[in-house]
């Protein structure tokens, strides 16, 4: 029997990958849930699992192409010498030269090459009746960004950023200089700060980390559990702007922003505001882990966080701003944990501080509903 693995839906942003490498050859046994293929999204380099077993006969993209998402990749068989019917590969034919007959170069028929762009580019070049092939690209290999297309409407001109530098390759830079843009440029963002009470996480903590040596707790960790339950707790602000429509998410999905080589790394995280903190830390090593290795897996990019984490406090920096990444609603700029005097009923008192400024969408949501997610934090962080 004959199975179509196709790329699978990897992120709202995200509508094309680059075929990075093939990790199976032709004829090579498959066992469901093993790695097939990597491919490079704006994101992350992540793994291609094949979600049957079966024989490899046929590659329908080849590295270096570009494939789009739920589109073909590969052809595997239950056994290793059945025949198959063809199917026309949506990039180049396979590296053993035989081309499926549906291919249109088969007949003579030049093929354009894929054109790389976000959705919101692509959306906005049909608006402005425009040809995406026409408009240069400053993201990532070219990537086309929303503003790429506004800016050639408008006669602007458009330089690419250089892709290499003493660091060596710099598309995640790139990336990064692409993304934010985009986001400065269209989400208009307000911001809301406030300096939140930890001595009492502080307090926990430290007893946890004193009784569970193997499960250790970081600041960032008490910070991420309270900002998922907070989010959980406010439907009003679990919403999203996609495509002009708003549509109300229930799960509570984080997305931590962390430092990298050479840049900034996104890691998606699922809903954990329930978990158990034995199972919540481990989870959020793993997958920080697995993103600053660019090994992240398909079932990483289902995840549609809303809310954005970025911490500054390891550097000893108080208070910043942050942009809103790409398909969030607002995002967390956290400080450093510090002591400070305050008055409590005339009489002063020592107490641990952290400010954080939440950045959001003004289109989505207003100062109360942000104010309100913010004091739903403070409160979780006091009943840790």
């Amino acid at each position: 029997m004959k199975h179509i693995i196709i790329l699978p839906d990897l992120g709202q942003t995200t509508s094309e990958a680059k075929v990075v490498k093939w990790l199976k050859v032709l004829g090579d046994k498959l066992s469901a849930g093993e790695p097939l293929l990597e491919v490079e999204t704006d994101k992350a380099t992540m793994e291609v699992e094949a979600y049957v077993g079966g024989y490899l006969r046929r590659k329908l993209a080849q590295e270096g192409d570009l494939a789009s998402t739920m589109s073909p990749i590969a052809i595997l068989t239950d056994t290793s010498d059945e025949r198959f019917e063809e199917e026309g590969s949506a990039t180049k034919p396979d590296a053993a030269g035989t081309q499926a007959s549906s291919d249109p170069s088969a007949a003579g028929v030049p093929q354009s090459k894929p054109v790389a762009a976000v959705p919101a580019a692509r959306a906005r070049a049909r608006e402005l009746g425009i040809e995406l092939s026409s408009v240069p690209g400053t993201g990532p290999n070219g990537l086309i960004t929303k503003t790429d297309v506004e800016r050639f409407a408008a006669g602007g001109r458009v330089e690419a950023p250089q892709m290499s530098g003493p660091l060596g390759d710099l598309k995640s830079l790139a990336a990064m200089a692409a993304l934010t843009s985009a986001s400065k440029s269209t989400i208009p963002h307000f911001y809301v700060t406030v300096d939140f009470d930890v001595t009492r996480a502080e307090a926990w903590r430290s007893s946890w980390n004193a009784s569970h040596p193997g499960c250790r707790v970081s600041i960032n960790d008490y910070l991420v559990r309270a900002a998922s339950k907070a989010l959980f707790d406010s439907p009003r602000f679990n919403v999203r702007l996609a495509e002009g429509r708003y549509v109300q998410q229930a799960t509570a999905e984080l997305l931590l922003v962390v430092g990298g080589e050479p840049g900034l790394v996104l890691v998606p995280l699922p809903d954990l505001h329930a978990a158990p903190l034995e199972e919540f830390v481990p989870a959020i090593r793993t997958a920080v882990n697995s993103a600053r290795q660019n090994r992240m897996t398909t079932s990483a990019f289902k995840v549609s966080p809303l809310l954005a984490l970025s911490n500054l406090g390891m550097f000893d920096v108080k208070q910043f701003a942050a942009i809103i990444p790409t398909g969030c609603t607002a995002i967390l700029a956290v400080g450093s944990v510090r002591e400070q005097l305050i008055l409590r009923a005339g009489t002063p008192e020592s107490v641990k501080v952290c400010t954080v400024t939440l950045s959001a969408d003004h289109r989505v949501v207003d100062g109360v509903a942000a104010a309100k997610l913010l004091a739903s934090m403070q409160s979780h962080l006091n009943s840790l």
